[in-house]
């Protein structure tokens, strides 16, 4: 059997890389790594970085002729995805095609349902899955038997049953990182002090004990963490820096202290193994203290990831369910400033029943934590719907989303807020909210940043338009855009 596992051409869609970087796609070279363990003929196609069009992807399928082909799914790369299982059987309709990663495992029948190039949805984890899939493929037997999975059976889709999680994360071989071009990812991190180090990605445990209203973390990884082993986590590291050059691990954990006493454990051994390096992760603040990030900092912290979501405290808790208060949030930039690492916030506009006045909280907030720490950092987002979460509930409820909305079916993309060149095509939630006002919150604060608008990004913005509606939305933004960006001059003007 020979299998091919794709990037689409679009990869992710990931809006932080817009400056020719990208990361190494853990979750595909973790399959790839499994399927090489069973002796299977494996070939990766980051398609992405390799600049391929849709003709350059059938000619490497045609080429490679595999028996099966696989991709990574987001809701935002979600119709790329579908395009990559078509253009397979456009080549050889008798290739099997799969399609994993968290939108499958959120919308895998309604995928089955509608797009019929796509034979399999992967739900969950994909390891021992694809490994079964293949063994059925070649055996000729029936894929029903493979946990884990939504097909079709009898005319319908048909769901497998979920599979069990996987227990000891150290079984898993590291990500086949070899079996990619990873000089074209051009994976650099410019970090605090303007040196810029050569970074490799790691993810050391899965899942999500939290319950945030907008997250899919929970559903797809399940609520009960699992971390590899400090020791498996440090011998990965040390694996970076041997054989791939590794500066800088960015840790692509969800919350990379769940448990204080084994991030205690990995400080401690990068430490005594006198590993030169930077990080970054992302922090629950509400499970951190003072003496750990000590140790952090000691072991080559620069970053500190952390979501405080919304400023209003009705927002934070009773919608988002994020249950801390915002001293939390103080407490945590004035340690970074002492200790010497960068804090970094992430606020979303826009949550359900948030009012005009609760989300002027945010910016407040905002500002008041930069004056406490002026090194702080923010990321801002509006507020957008996921298939499968509290949230695309409450959007169903309310009829944000029709009643007949439906992820895989592209027109029905006119029936909803989207701002795609910024996060592909996933559905806005606005609910109290005006345009005018969300635009007002977004560009108050980004307008002042040193992040600019390029030119690349409006041609993305008119390039993507979908509706007259959402030419109106952009039009909105640039105004406030300007609106702001004109006060920040005079502003900067008057201080000259």
């Amino acid at each position: 059997m020979k299998v091919q596992l794709f990037v689409p051409p679009l990869g992710y869609v990931a809006q932080r890389w817009g400056k020719g970087t990208s990361m190494p796609p853990l979750g595909i070279l973790s399959l790839a790594a499994v399927l090489e363990q069973e002796g299977v003929e494996v070939d990766v196609v980051p398609a992405d970085v390799l600049d391929y069009d849709w003709r350059d992807v059938a000619g490497r399928i045609r080429d490679f002729a595999p028996d099966i082909v696989g991709c990574t799914t987001t809701t935002e790369n979600r119709f790329d995805s579908f395009k990559l299982a078509k253009t397979a059987k456009q080549v050889d309709d008798r290739i099997l095609t799969v399609l994993g990663g968290p939108h499958m495992t959120m919308a895998g029948a309604d995928t089955l349902r509608n797009i019929r190039d796509v034979d399999i949805a992967v739900i969950g984890e994909g390891e021992i899955t694809i490994v079964e899939l293949v063994k059925a493929a070649s055996a000729g037997t029936d894929f029903a038997a493979v946990k884990g999975i939504c097909c079709r059976k009898d005319g319908d889709v048909f769901f497998s049953g979920n599979r069990e999680k996987i227990s000891n994360l150290d079984d898993l071989p590291y990500p086949a990182r070899h079996l990619i071009p990873l000089e074209k990812y051009n994976f650099y991190v410019d970090a605090p002090g303007g040196k810029r180090f050569k970074a490799q990605n790691i993810m050391t445990s899965r899942g999500c004990p939290f319950n945030c209203y907008f997250c899919a973390t929970p559903i797809n990884w399940g609520r009960k963490m699992r971390g590899c082993s400090p020791e498996r986590v440090v011998d990965e590291i040390e694996s970076l820096i041997r054989d791939f050059g590794a500066e800088y691990i960015w840790f692509y954990d969800d919350t990379m202290n769940y448990n204080p006493s084994r991030l205690h454990k990995i400080m401690d051994l990068i430490i005594e193994r006198k590993f030169d390096i930077k990080f970054c992760n992302e922090f629950r603040i509400d499970a951190i203290d003072k003496p750990l990030l000590e140790k952090m900092v000691k072991a080559g912290l620069v970053w500190g990831h952390f979501g405080i979501e919304a400023g209003s405290t009705r927002v934070r808790k009773d919608i988002v369910k994020k249950n801390f208060d915002i001293e939390k949030a103080f407490q945590f930039v004035r340690w970074a400033g002492e200790l010497g690492f960068v804090p970094d916030a992430f606020f979303i506009f826009s949550h359900y029943s948030e009012t005009w006045q609760e989300a002027q909280e945010t910016i407040r907030v905002m500002e008041e934590l930069r004056a406490v720490n002026p090194d702080t950092e923010f990321a801002t987002a509006i507020l957008h719907i996921y298939p499968g979460t509290p949230l695309e509930k409450i959007a169903r409820q309310k009829g944000f989303l029709p009643e007949d909305f439906s992820w895989s079916k592209k027109k029905d993309l006119k029936k909803v807020f989207l701002l795609p060149a910024a996060q592909g095509y996933v559905p806005l939630f606005k609910d109290k909210l005006s345009w005018f006002q969300i635009a007002d919150l977004v560009m108050r604060w980004s307008a002042g940043e040193k992040k600019m608008f390029s030119g690349s990004k409006i041609k993305s913005a008119l390039r993507t338009l979908y509706s007259f509606k959402g030419f109106l939305i952009y039009c909105i933004f640039f105004l406030y855009m300007l609106k702001y960006k004109v006060k920040c001059f005079f502003k900067k003007k008057k201080g000259d």
